[in-house]
């Protein structure tokens, strides 16, 4: 394991007294990141304190939401738990790291490198097995299939909240997916859920529901529903298990359109509606980017002319996947191989079609993942390690560290520059990276001979060429360089490709693809300057690299962490207040958020019975017209889903608006042709 930094947000940990105690790192003192107050706001279940916790210590934490030093807070995959527990009862499994991530082999090592590649197996449990969590030793022994590579698997659903989708030549990014749920009962009927909001799964960590779930409600929900076998019978209880998911509706905020060139088309310079229904996700103008999907027959071939470029699934803790080869995973899968540790791998037990009504029950749920990435270092060098003895850079902020591959600038300006341009910085020099000492904090670039580079703050000022790279390289001290954010782009970018950009196609013919041809992910830096980007909503996927200068920035995952920026609660303090530790309740802070009053002003009894025992034969069933949902159009930026939250299904769609409304936070822009200054003040005046 690496030195230093011991445990992360996102690591999968076991106990060390428990192997199949398996959990995931919410919060730790090291992630400033996760340091949210009140935390039990983001669990539906009391979070559980460690007995080696202190009482004083964990009263702290539950208010100001920061762990104390040596203390992580879990989220407990195989028991229905989130808990305040000791690093030292934990054993370190998997760290998720990502392309694009800088890692260092420990803390005190000068040596920084980028995540270039991953591969990762997982541990996989039958979701219709998985009895709300309720597995003991022999059956997970007996159940789960190990070792299982990551391409061989995908999830269950089409639509994520966070990927990005393209429809009528703009880009955006799902916020909030909408689930019709199938639920089978227990006499083999089945129906379609008037409200999944209304399902109450026996898992409470489920935030959207999956095939294998198993759920309860109440009758009239039932009643209400669409039956597909058979018909409501008052006498058979409201609970049973999902067989089927369908996304009927998804919000998306949308953030950029595609370049047009000189001549832009109003056609679809609109910005689409932020509710996208089914007859939208159908058309054959949306697309989802996932490059996984072609995986591994059509991704392109790596640079070594063998092998396949990296993978880019990404599974995590919980997750529900199914087999891309059902049948060849069957065969694979079949009991009869061990792996090196002595264990079984595993038997893949297929489900008929013909025991569930036709409905394909292979769901698995992800139980364990064993991460392997391929790292790039800063002097070129290239290694394969397991994730867990790599850490994060904490450095990656750095304004003077660079990596090979990226775009720097000089500080010092050109002598002579355009008339007309003296309002920009125009840099001495324009090169690329070909390696770094950051002990020395010396880096050898490459110079672009005539470079047409210009600059207003951090905004790269178009028209732009690198142009001709040199043949020679020069050491340069880190602290007269720069890299900006406009023009040095980062692997796991995503971009627009400028119109009329010089593309080179790595592997296939880029005039035969169906799909964007000008929207895909950053997956290489060349050292010549150079990117090679992934056409991964393209069919079949496609890698192409064009000069770093003729792509824009549309998202990062970095953005993430200012989407989900959220203020304090009104006259909410996080101060530590000793004098409050040793009167902290539990009970009465869960209080403190959620109570239920009678019109008298008493506390409502609840009896947890209510739902199968209501009496609902004399309701005339006459219910409110559906009302039409509410488009919140104040939203300007993408906001995370939240995990604790799921939405009604929409099953009917609103009247479209005759002109979509134009999100002003989207970004629609067209190259601009000719170079202006900026209006002087005495002109306003």
């Amino acid at each position: 394991m690496a030195n230093g930094l011991r445990f992360c947000v996102e690591d999968t940990v076991s106990l060390k007294s428990d192997k199949f105690m398996v959990g995931v790192i919410d919060r730790s003192f090291g992630d400033v990141d996760s340091h949210e107050p009140r935390p039990q706001r983001d669990y539906g279940e009391e979070i559980a304190r460690h007995a080696d916790i202190p009482k004083s210590q964990f009263a702290s934490f539950m208010r100001t939401g920061i762990p104390p030093r040596g203390t992580v807070l879990v989220s407990w995959q195989t028991e229905f738990k989130t808990e305040l527990i000791s690093e030292s009862q934990l054993e370190l499994l998997d760290r998720a790291l990502y392309v694009g991530d800088v890692v260092k082999q420990n803390a005190q090592s000068a040596m920084s490198g980028t995540v270039i590649g991953t591969r990762a197996v997982c541990t996989l449990f039958p979701a219709t097995a998985f009895q709300a969590g309720h597995i003991n030793e022999h059956l997970t022994e007996d159940l789960s299939i190990r070792a299982v590579p990551a391409k061989e698997v995908m999830s269950v659903h089409e639509y994520q909240e966070g990927a990005l989708v393209i429809y009528d030549d703009w880009v955006g990014r799902i916020e909030e997916v909408y689930d019709e749920v199938v639920v089978k009962l227990s006499n083999n009927s089945v129906v379609a859920v008037e409200s999944p909001d209304d399902l109450d799964p026996d898992d409470p960590l489920v935030d959207r529901f999956s095939v294998g779930d198993t759920v309860k409600t109440k009758k009239g929900n039932l009643r209400r529903g669409r039956w597909k076998y058979g018909a409501f019978d008052p006498n058979v209880r409201p609970q049973g298990i999902v067989v089927e998911t369908r996304t009927v509706m998804i919000d998306v905020h949308w953030l950029a359109r595609k370049f047009e060139g000189d001549s832009p088309s109003t056609l679809h310079s609109m910005e689409p509606p932020a509710h996208l229904y089914t007859e939208a996700l159908e058309s054959d103008d949306f697309f989802i980017y996932d490059a996984s999907r072609g995986a591994p027959s059509t991704l392109p071939i790596s640079s070594n002319g063998k092998d396949r470029s990296y993978h880019v699934a990404e599974i995590a803790i919980g997750d529900r996947v199914r087999f891309k080869d059902l049948t060849g995973a069957a065969v694979k899968y079949d009991g009869t191989h061990r792996l090196p540790n002595g264990y079984s791998q595993g038997k893949l037990k297929r489900i008929s079609r013909t025991e569930t009504l036709g409905y394909d029950m292979n769901v698995y749920i992800v139980m364990q993942t064993h991460t392997q990435v391929t790292v790039l270092w800063q002097d070129l060098s290239i290694t394969e390690d397991l994730s867990p003895n790599l850490i994060p850079d904490p450095n990656v902020e750095d304004d003077d560290e660079v990596w090979p591959g990226e775009i720097i600038c000089t500080k010092d300006q050109a002598k002579e520059k355009e008339p007309g341009t003296t309002w920009t910085f125009q840099p001495a020099k324009v090169g690329v990276v070909q390696s770094v000492k950051p002990r020395d904090r010396i880096a050898t670039v490459r110079w672009f001979e005539n470079a047409n580079i210009r600059f207003l703050g951090d905004d790269l000022i178009p028209p732009s060429e690198t142009g001709k790279l040199g043949e020679g390289t020069e050491d340069v001290t880190l602290y007269d360089i720069r890299s900006t954010p406009s023009l040095t782009r980062r692997r796991g970018d995503f971009v627009l490709i400028h119109p009329d950009s010089y593309m080179e196609s790595i592997d296939g013919d880029i005039s035969r693809i169906v799909g964007p041809n000008w929207f895909g992910e950053v997956i290489d830096l060349g050292l010549d300057g150079k990117i090679t980007v992934r056409l991964g909503a393209a069919k079949p996927v496609l890698d192409i690299r064009v000069a770093a200068e003729r792509v824009t920035l549309v998202y990062s995952t970095d953005m993430d962490n200012h989407f989900d920026l959220l203020p304090t609660l009104e006259g909410e303090s996080v101060e530590s207040d000793d004098e409050d530790d040793d009167h902290y309740d539990s009970t009465s802070f869960n209080e403190m958020w959620v109570e239920y009053e009678g019109f008298d002003g008493e506390p409502v009894e609840n009896n947890e019975e209510d739902w199968s025992t209501e009496d609902e034969d004399g309701d005339d069933d006459e219910s409110m017209p559906d009302l039409i949902p509410v488009v919140d159009t104040s939203k300007t930026t993408p906001e995370s889903h939240s995990d604790g939250e799921r939405k009604s299904t929409p099953l009917e769609p609103a009247d479209p608006p005759t002109e979509p409304a134009t999100n002003p936070s989207s970004t629609a822009i067209d190259p601009p042709s000719t170079l202006q200054p900026p209006t002087p003040i005495s002109e306003t005046l």
